[in-house]
């Protein structure tokens, strides 16, 4: 066990941080703060409880990876644009709209670029974008277990953390999947982890602001976990001269990736829309804007989570209702002992308010899509890390040593099918099976999907789609050119009138992924899927089909 680093776990411990700089040392060279020398290395139980880490991410994440779960839309999406980048020198192949900003799919542009065979390294595309989430879960399990370990002082929090964030069904689900959510929380994980290190300089202050600009243009809802950034930097750097100028120099970090995507659309001529028109009930039309999309995000409501059959309920709870519950209850506990004593158990506030940051975005009653749980995990498993480890060190001496056998007990629990971490019961036939996510294939039914249109489907049709296999039919053998995502069929005009013409005899066949004619529904308010419902319920007949448990496949020739 490591002792408890003074610069956040003492009482007076903020003003113990600050080195007073040196006479004649250089302002760039100069600490922000600098934790006592008797601050020790992880050592040999360090290291192997950090290895556990670091192979169960890899393990638990790693294991078939390209099987589970079917492709989502996102992904696909997100490595069109992707693809995008590399052969087109443009954000999106189709009209980009601004509806998120582009740090995560440019990230993975340049990994696509530096593999061997780009999009096709791993057979489908979203494969390798899935490799790359793989590496970055693993990063982001190092950065979790050292902030953990700073915030605690011990060994008994990281190992917690870490083991939630890697064994979690709900984690391993999210977490496989090319989303933006991913790269975001690897961002502000390293942004916090370079303020809570032992040793502070103005140079990793810098670094952590622009690790922290970045994850907000890699998805805007970063934003939300600032306040708590810029509190620990202030406590962190509280007694040093040069507090003020730290401060600065992170905001102004932080504001560099941000500055850089305003200045790109105002180049563009994008920034403002037409006329300066912000109306939400007539868009304005002529070219689209990046205020205006935000200004139209911001106004999107769809009910609020806790209603029956969202998310929380048909999705979350269900997958891990253990993480979610003990992790609410931590949050309050590290909020009620952080604020009840700032100095002492700074830690606690830090953990605390950055789950309730995440937890308020999820609960304040706008639009809200399944996977936006991702950043809610590594912070509801830090408070639970946290007060599991402060609740072990208020224990007596023989106690503790007692009780400290009780959470391998609790890990081990929640691997048994009664936890359903690792084992569950089938519900129909009540035999023991192993979690989906380790024994149930689903992708390759879009692989048959897509082998099928290569072998049947002449590359001059004209295909709607949806973006799951975008890239696989724009950069396979053969191409497809004309293929193109029913949202861009029916939404973008550059798409819907060059293209189809807004008739359905301009289609020739419709294929379906899961749940897409759910979402076509959905986005029919205005009327403008209406051409493809059309094609797809009155004039098409099925040509193939293909379906497991919930998922169902399928494509419709069109019939003219």
């Amino acid at each position: 066990m490591t002792p408890r680093d003074p610069a956040i776990g003492r009482p007076g411990a903020a003003a113990a941080t600050v080195t007073t700089p040196r006479r004649g040392t250089p302002a760039t060279t100069r600490l922000l703060g600098a934790a006592s020398a008797a601050q020790r290395s992880l050592g040999r139980w360090g290291l192997v409880a950090l290895a556990f880490a670091l192979v169960s991410a890899l393990v638990t994440h790693g294991y078939h990876l390209f099987e589970y779960p079917s492709y989502l839309t996102d992904e696909g999406i997100y490595v069109e644009r992707a693809w995008a980048v590399i052969r087109e020198d443009r954000l999106s192949p189709q009209t980009y709209y601004y509806d998120h900003a582009p740090g995560g799919w440019l990230l993975l542009a340049a990994w696509e670029f530096l593999l061997p065979n780009h999009f096709e390294m791993f057979g489908n595309p979203v494969n390798s974008g899935r490799v790359l989430m793989l590496l970055v879960h693993v990063a982001s399990v190092f950065f979790l277990f050292e902030i953990a370990r700073k915030l605690s002082g011990g060994l008994l929090a990281p190992v917690i953390a870490t083991f939630l964030f890697n064994f979690s069904p709900l984690a391993i689900y999210y977490q496989r999947m090319v989303l933006l959510d991913n790269l975001m929380v690897f961002w502000v994980l390293l942004s916090i982890y370079l303020l809570v290190r032992s040793q502070v300089r103005l140079s990793a202050g810098f670094w952590s602001g622009l690790a922290f600009g970045i994850s907000v243009i890699t998805k805007e809802n970063a934003i939300f976990f600032a306040p708590t950034l810029i509190y620990l930097l202030s406590r962190r750097t509280k007694g040093d001269p040069g507090r003020r100028f730290a401060m600065a120099l992170w905001l102004f970090a932080a504001g560099i990736s941000l500055l850089g995507y305003l200045l790109y659309a105002a180049l563009k001529g994008e920034l403002f829309p037409p006329q300066i028109d912000f109306s939400l009930i007539h868009q304005p039309q002529g070219h689209v804007s990046l205020l205006y999309e935000l200004w139209y995000q911001v106004h999107r409501n769809q009910g609020t989570l806790f209603t029956h059959g969202s998310y929380l309920y048909t999705m979350w709870l269900p997958k891990d209702k253990y993480l979610l519950a003990g992790g609410l209850a931590a949050m309050l506990i590290s909020l009620y002992l952080g604020w009840r004593d700032k100095e002492r158990n700074l830690g606690f506030l830090v953990a605390g308010t950055l789950a309730l940051e995440i937890a308020f975005y999820l609960a304040r009653g706008s639009v809200i899509l399944d996977f936006y749980v991702i950043p809610l995990i590594p912070m509801f498993a830090l408070c639970i890390a946290l007060v599991a480890d402060r609740a072990l060190k208020a224990l007596p001496g023989p106690a503790a040593r007692v009780a400290v056998t009780v959470v391998p007990a609790l890990a081990a629990a929640l691997l048994l099918p009664s936890g359903g971490y690792l084992l569950t019961h089938d519900p129909q036939t009540g035999k023991l099976k192993t979690n989906d996510v380790y024994y149930l294939p689903l992708t390759y039914l879009q692989q048959e999907q897509i082998a099928w249109i290569q072998a049947h489907i002449p590359p001059t049709a004209r295909i709607i789609s949806d973006d799951d296999i975008w890239v696989a039919l724009h950069d396979g053998h053969p191409s497809y050119p004309y293929d193109e995502s029913h949202f861009e069929a029916a939404s973008d005009p550059a798409v819907r009138d060059k293209l189809f013409g807004g008739h359905w005899q301009d289609i020739d066949y419709i294929v379906l992924s899961n749940g897409m004619k759910q979402a076509m529904t959905l986005n029919n308010t205005g009327g403008q899927e209406n051409y493809i419902l059309d094609a797809l319920d009155n004039h098409s007949t099925k040509v193939w089909q293909a379906s497991r448990g919930k998922v169902s496949l399928a494509i419709y020739k069109v019939q003219k």
